[in-house]
């Protein structure tokens, strides 16, 4: 397939492949065989179109299997180089480094060839499976390209302008299997976005470059994030794009974490945002301002099971200065304030952690759910119930967990209880007791924020706690867990003084998901990032994010279009949750939400066993507080 050539240290390397293939009869595989013969008509002075001949399946089925041989033989022989040049720290020549672009770029057309073949519009359904069944995407990513930027990359600087030589040709070729071969669009979305991040790395002299290639970078994670928001790999990659904005990092990962499907190597990235704080914190805090470094510290602690007492200092610090950092920023803290909240409620999964207790409850509701609705299959016959038939049982579901908690004796769920951390050196014991501290954090933050009456910068963050709330609603398990976590006075008491302008009550009143009535403000800025989230999938309408959607350059502006539906969100959310009638209601004649005195007594036990002065906190309620349900 491809000779080898010795250089004068005595070293291998392949050549640049023919363009030709050994095999005569190989033809490209986009291209099928036209006639030669082309007939000239005289009346009208041109040629006729060409003759086409058909290729026949036989045909395509032996081009694909000529083209895989040779392709496997420059991958392996991709893998040996690189797996031979990663154990060694030789330098090479400008020839041998050539000499491994040319051998990689072989691959990358063999693989291109290969997509051209088997996805090629008249090749059968098995035919087309081949690439999916052999892992090709993947593979031409993982030796055709990455394990040999990462060689690149470990051999910097010497090796830079041959890095960016490759990663303009990888690039290149990933673009064109965007057009050529749509079905991987996916994958070809997200291979774009990390070898623009790569592109990004590597650029240490133009600082615009380096900004212009993460915008592009962020730009495919966007469209992947569209395409898959439910995965938290994407979340990712926006994270490392985010530096040195470390509350949007710690969104990122955070959201990695809890996403639907979460993305567990995100565990080991956070460290490269947290390291900084945990080894030399004071250092590393003075580069920021102090709410967001005491944010980010206290997540540090949580996450890595560190002191308890320090965490403690650090919430306080964070408390004691965030009213007045929302005053200082004012406008800005519409598009961190989001990011904050989100970040709040992942603290109570305990950064998804599955032994914690939030996260069982979710995983849990959602297999009862899926046995529910298998039921119903099964005793009417239906492949599937209509969306309205689906809303009705998961309604049913939640409202009978409701009364059968309601009906209960005992100890309740309670989130703030833990008897661990009684000494001045305690460190977190695990998951139930970060959780704990987590929740303190939650409702003091809470307090500070909806006490903040009038204040239009804090909506957003607003919005995202009560949808929050209202997708725990939806979990009992997680509403028995959290609601005595919430300041449900304060949330009343900013609903009844929310402004109205343009907001119609018919629309917020109703049970239906208040839908914009035109084309702004159909997806907010924190929609987005909400949108993904293990909880957030209880808020929004199927298709919500489909069809119209916001461009990804908008995402983050704040338009004063957004005003009213915000309200009218957070209005329609509130009303929601007093549906249950278990923590605040809503008198359709005055407009106004009241707490229930079920929502006081929680207010009024947490006040006695909650002590944030000390990392103690008391002991387990033994009363528990029940009230009925609407039916």
């Amino acid at each position: 397939m491809s000779a080898d050539y010795s250089d004068h240290s005595g070293q291998h390397f392949p050549k640049e492949k023919e363009q030709k293939h050994a095999s005569p009869q190989r033809a490209r595989a986009g291209s099928p065989p036209s006639s030669p013969v082309e007939t000239y008509n005289e009346d009208k002075g041109i040629f006729l179109q060409p003759e086409t001949r058909p290729i026949t399946q036989e045909q395509l089925v032996n081009e694909v299997k000529g083209i895989y041989a040779g392709l496997v033989m420059v991958e392996k022989k991709c893998v040996e180089i690189d797996q031979q040049q990663a154990a060694t720290t030789t330098k090479l020549t400008n020839e041998q480094w050539q000499a491994l672009i040319a051998l990689h770029r072989t691959l990358l057309h063999e693989h291109h060839d290969f997509f051209l073949a088997s996805q090629h519009p008249s090749s059968s359904p098995a035919l087309k499976r081949l690439a999916t069944k052999y892992a090709m995407p993947a593979r031409m990513w993982r030796h055709g390209i990455h394990s040999f930027l990462e060689l690149l990359r470990h051999r910097l600087p010497d090796s830079l302008d041959h890095m960016l030589s490759f990663v303009y040709l990888a690039y290149s070729m990933m673009a064109l299997l965007m057009e050529s071969v749509p079905s991987f669009e996916e994958t070809w979305i997200e291979c774009l976005g990390d070898l623009a991040r790569y592109r990004m790395a590597i650029e240490e002299v133009d600082l615009r470059d380096r900004e212009v290639w993460a915008g592009v970078a962020r730009m495919w994670y966007d469209k992947a994030a569209d395409k898959s928001p439910n995965v938290g790999r994407i979340q990712h990659h926006l994270a490392v794009l985010a530096r040195p904005n470390i509350i949007q990092q710690l969104f990122y990962y955070t959201k990695a974490l809890v996403s639907v499907n979460p993305f567990p190597n995100a565990r080991e990235s956070v460290m490269l945002l947290f390291n900084p704080f945990l080894a030399n914190g004071e250092i590393a805090s003075q580069r920021y301002p102090s709410v967001e470094s005491a944010f980010v510290k206290a997540a540090a602690i949580q996450f890595t099971r560190g002191s308890v007492e320090m965490y403690t200092q650090l919430v306080e610090q964070f408390l004691s200065v965030l009213n007045s950092h929302i005053g200082r920023v004012t406008a800005k803290f519409r598009v961190q304030g989001p990011e904050m909240a989100s970040t709040l409620c992942a603290t109570l999964f305990d950064f998804g952690n599955v032994e914690s207790y939030l996260w069982k409850a979710f995983i849990s509701y959602d297999a009862q759910v899926q046995a529910v609705l298998e039921n119903y299959r099964n005793s009417t016959g239906q492949a599937k119930p209509s969306a309205e038939q689906e809303a009705n049982l998961k309604e049913e579901q939640r409202r009978a967990c409701f009364r059968s908690a309601n009906s209960h004796t005992g100890h309740p769920r309670a989130a703030h209880s833990t008897k661990d951390a009684t000494t001045k050196d305690a460190t977190f014991s695990g998951a139930q007791d970060a959780v704990a501290k987590a929740c303190h954090l939650f409702y003091s933050s809470n307090e500070v924020i909806f006490q903040r009456i009038g204040d239009k910068n804090v909506l957003p963050f607003v919005h995202v706690v009560l949808a929050f709330l209202n997708s725990v609603a939806h979990v009992p398990e997680a509403a028995l867990f959290v609601e005595g976590q919430v300041p449900w006075e304060s949330i009343v008491t900013f609903l009844n003084t929310l402004g109205r302008s343009g907001v119609l009550a018919a629309r917020f009143e109703g049970s239906a998901f208040p839908q914009p009535l035109s084309g702004t403000g159909r997806q907010l800025p924190e929609d987005f990032i909400m949108r993904g989230l293990i909880w957030a999938k209880h808020y929004f309408p199927s298709g919500f994010f489909e069809g119209v959607v916001v461009d990804e350059d908008e995402r983050t502006l704040e338009l004063p279009s957004h005003a009213a539906p915000r309200a009218e969100r957070c209005l329609w959310l509130g009303i929601q949750l007093a549906s249950l009638g278990r923590w605040i209601t809503y008198d359709s004649q005055t407009k106004q939400f009241a707490a229930t005195d079920f929502a006081q007594s929680l207010e009024t036990y947490r006040a006695y066993t909650f002590d944030t002065r000390s990392p103690t906190m008391s002991v387990e309620r033994e009363d528990t507080f029940m009230i009925d349900v609407k039916s």
